[in-house]
């Protein structure tokens, strides 16, 4: 089995114009391996390999929860490979309403980008947030480190995470890109060893030549989920990386492409689905 923890859809009518407008912010030095739809994010699957995709929404400012609830609402019964995760913004008023909502739905849990979402990872009110969430058990999945898309932004920093992770020890957080894009050596020495999650969304063709980053995998391959980050990386490559690695052993390799999801997705569709 494959999971793949780490992808991004839109709804058909707005894939086109979602995508475009992250290309245009980036100018250029990102390109795509799927037109953004649901309909190629399964074909993309199909090519790669993979069993389950678990879907990453963001809710980019405050009123957009409701529309997108009503997409998954419309998208997910007719999706049995897909596994769709919450999104909420701080500043949305309505967020305990939205959280109660989204997790007697039976979304495992929320998706953050603090960067897109302009809000520091750390604020008070995020905080709020996140407290929330935790009354439902919910997965708190993070966009960490720089975004390339995002340049000069600080709210995804792993000083911010660092606070993060000690404020709420015992949440099930999610920390993607190996939790900070090429920033490993301080990942390694701020967040290491507080058994938070960690994805390779993105990041893994830099990673697995990152000397940091090999011992902060080798310190916590329990808690290293395989992602792709699709539409911006090509699934089926991130499957070969994976499949054909002569440095990880059998066992890594499928506690990366399926147990350790499997162990933070418990009770989710994943049960459902056979895992």
């Amino acid at each position: 089995m494959i999971i793949d923890s780490h992808t991004h859809i839109y709804p058909d009518a707005v894939a086109e114009k979602a995508l475009s407008t992250v290309l245009k912010h980036v100018q250029g030095r990102l390109k795509t391996y799927t037109n953004g739809t649901l309909a190629s994010l399964l074909a993309s699957m199909d090519a790669a390999g993979v069993d389950i995709s678990v879907v990453l929404p963001i809710a980019t400012s405050p009123g957009m929860n409701a529309g997108i609830m009503q997409w998954i609402r419309e998208t997910a019964p007719s999706s049995p490979r897909t596994i769709f995760f919450g999104t909420a913004h701080p500043y949305d008023p309505g967020y305990r309403d939205q959280i109660r909502e989204m997790a007697d739905y039976g979304l495992p849990g929320l998706k953050f980008h603090p960067a897109y979402q302009q809000f520091p990872v750390n604020c008070r009110e995020a905080y709020a947030v996140y407290e929330e969430a935790q009354k439902h058990d919910m997965v708190l999945y993070f966009h960490s480190g720089i975004d390339p898309s995002v340049p000069g932004c600080d709210y995804t920093s792993v000083e911010r995470y660092a606070e993060l992770v000690k404020d709420f020890s015992g949440a099930k957080i999610v920390l993607a890109h190996g939790g900070g894009y090429r920033e490993w050596d301080k990942v390694m020495d701020r967040l290491n060893g507080h058994r938070c999650y960690f994805d390779v969304a993105f990041v893994l063709e830099n990673m697995r030549r990152d000397r940091a980053a090999r011992e902060l995998f080798r310190q916590n391959e329990d808690y290293f989920l395989f992602g792709s980050d699709s539409p911006w990386r090509d699934q089926k490559k991130y499957v070969e990386i994976i499949r054909s690695s002569d440095t990880l052993t059998e066992v890594q390799k499928e506690k990366l492409l399926f147990r350790n999801a499997q162990k933070l997705l418990k009770g989710s569709r994943l049960q459902v689905a056979g895992a």
